[in-house]
């Protein structure tokens, strides 16, 4: 017998398969994955594309990604008639940038994302606010029912606190941010890119976890997208989670294809816009 393969499965009937099972929907055969936010309503207005939600849904879908992060509601809109649904992740909290921008709200809950097929449930914490406790209570509190229940937790930990000062935004904020959550025990960290590979290499360095970027602000062109993407890549990060720099292009789809190509074919920026003609 041997002790490197045993003849029993390590997970059991255990909470930890389930996790197990639903990360690799996520991550695929790659360890890589290309998430599309459509969680941005609460937090940052009702645009054009998320008013059409259901329009929207539909080229996102088109494009193949990994998998769509969406509110309960918005979730049930569009996956209820879908006869093969794309892996979703649940947002059960939201901060709004016009009302709350520091202090994410309880939205949903572990529960929830079972209930309702979900992959993961994803909360956020505001780093370096001043209700920075209350945000790591609340985080731990759903990495302990998740674990319980054998659901993944992404957490999108972002140094958006006003204690920070000048120093928001930095490597080191960034880092901490993450590694905040990294330290509660989440299995994916969503945060903000530092603006070059070399300096996001420290991000992921020091964050037990599977590290994936923001997309941050609406960019002025295709290029800027892509670049990002592919500055995160050769950071090793496991991937990109885009809102508005994917629902937001001219073509939702097209854009989907040339991040998968950064994302999943290692393709350079030039190579993957030829999915954008």
């Amino acid at each position: 017998m041997s002790i490197e393969n045993p003849p029993f499965n390590p997970l059991g009937v255990t909470s930890a398969l389930g996790r197990a099972i639903r990360l690799r929907r996520l991550f695929g055969t790659t360890g890589k994955a290309l998430i599309v936010a459509l969680d941005q309503a609460v937090p940052r207005g009702v645009s054009p594309q998320l008013a059409s939600i259901e329009e929207t849904f539909k080229a996102v879908k088109a494009g193949n990604p990994n998998a769509v992060t969406m509110t309960r509601g918005i979730g049930a809109t569009v996956l209820a008639n879908d006869p093969q649904p794309l892996p979703w992740i649940m947002k059960a909290s939201s901060f709004s940038l016009d009302f709350h921008p520091t202090i994410d709200a309880v939205i949903g809950s572990v529960d929830d994302a079972v209930r309702l097929g979900a992959d993961a449930v994803a909360v956020g914490i505001s780093a370096g606010s001043a209700v920075q406790p209350q945000m790591l209570e609340m985080l731990a509190g759903v990495v302990e029912r998740a674990a319980a229940v054998g659901m993944p937790t992404v957490c999108h930990a972002y140094p958006s606190g006003e204690l920070w000062g000048d120093r928001k935004g930095s490597t080191a904020s960034v880092l901490y941010a993450a590694r905040a959550a990294a330290e509660l025990g989440v299995d994916v960290v969503k945060t903000w890119y530092t603006g070059t590979a070399e300096s996001f290499s420290e991000v992921v360095a020091g964050t037990p976890a599977l590290v994936m970027v923001a997309g941050g602000a609406k960019a002025k062109t295709d290029t800027e997208v892509l670049e990002l993407a592919a500055g995160v890549m050769e950071a090793g990060a496991a991937g990109l989670t885009f809102g508005r720099n994917v629902w937001g292009a001219e073509n939702p789809t097209k854009m989907i294809a040339a991040l998968r190509a950064i994302v999943h074919d290692g393709s350079s920026v030039s190579t993957a816009a030829k999915h954008l003609v």
